[in-house]
């Protein structure tokens, strides 16, 4: 749930933003403050969450905590940390930041996907996240294409 709140608080701050710089255009400001705002909240929330209080977000998945969430924990830092540098890194390093977090966030979607189907996992966490997963990436994809 936290994901899509973010998303809409995303596009509140692309208005926002727009209104107070709008020599660039709504689509190309959109895009930034998704980048920056969306991915980069993404990444250090995920980070946060599958390490720092791995116990209690594995469980709201159906998870049992291991290693490999640490490692998810890291990768989404990672991720998150691109988002953010968007701000001042611009050009084709938007395209190199919404590559991994496209992939991510659609393997993601369809390994959630699988598990409610093969292992009737409907964990909120397991269920929920399935909107962000596939509208977060989507907007970013029509959002370059676009711009």
């Amino acid at each position: 749930m936290v994901y899509i709140i973010s998303y809409v608080i995303g596009w509140i701050l692309s208005i926002i933003y727009n209104l107070l710089n709008p020599s660039q255009g709504f689509i190309y400001n959109a895009c930034l403050i998704q980048l920056v705002f969306t991915v980069g909240f993404f990444g250090v929330f995920n980070f946060i969450g599958h390490v720092i209080v791995r116990e209690k977000v594995a469980k709201t998945i159906g998870w049992v905590s291991n290693g490999f969430q640490i490692e998810l924990g890291i990768v989404s830092l990672g991720i998150g940390i691109s988002g953010i540098l968007c701000y001042w890194i611009r050009d084709g390093f938007w395209i190199a930041t919404v590559i991994p977090f496209a992939t991510f966030l659609f393997g993601a979607a369809i390994l959630h996907i699988k598990e409610i189907l093969k292992s009737r996992n409907f964990n909120p966490g397991n269920v929920v996240i399935i909107l962000p997963d596939i509208i977060m990436p989507l907007t970013l994809i029509i959002l370059l294409l676009l711009k």
